[in-house]
């Protein structure tokens, strides 16, 4: 979801990968975010192929672990978040609007709203 969360799950993914497990594997392991935290992320369209979906974080809103399949992603507004991983290690990131990502499955982390203004996203994922 968030570029900082992807670096910080990249060791998970290392691990994994020599465990043998997939990192899609590692993403279906907890609760898909829309399941995780409904209040913060909402189905704004959809057809039977591809879901979008309006995540807004209140300042200090902390969603709950979740995991991510392979999705674009787009800030309209600036952001200051930290990612957090099931291990406690976090990292902080200030992004930009108009940032857009595209990124790989996402195993479990957390992500929290540490600016003075709401955080918005949209999030574009295949069914």
């Amino acid at each position: 979801m968030l570029e900082i969360p992807v670096r910080l799950a990249r060791n998970s993914l290392l691990a994994a990968t020599l465990l043998g497990t997939t990192a899609a594997a590692l993403a279906q392991s907890v609760p898909h975010s829309l399941v995780a935290s409904p209040d913060i992320y909402k189905v704004i369209a959809e057809n039977d192929q591809y879901r979008v979906i309006e995540v807004t974080w209140k300042p200090g809103q902390r969603d709950q672990f979740h995991s991510h399949p392979a999705s674009a992603v787009y800030y309209p507004m600036n952001c200051t978040v930290r990612g957090h991983l099931p291990s406690g290690a976090s990292a902080d990131r200030t992004v930009k609007a108009g940032t857009a990502n595209v990124q790989g499955p996402i195993p479990s982390h957390s992500v929290e709203n540490t600016g003075q203004a709401d955080c918005k996203m949209i999030m574009f994922e295949p069914k």
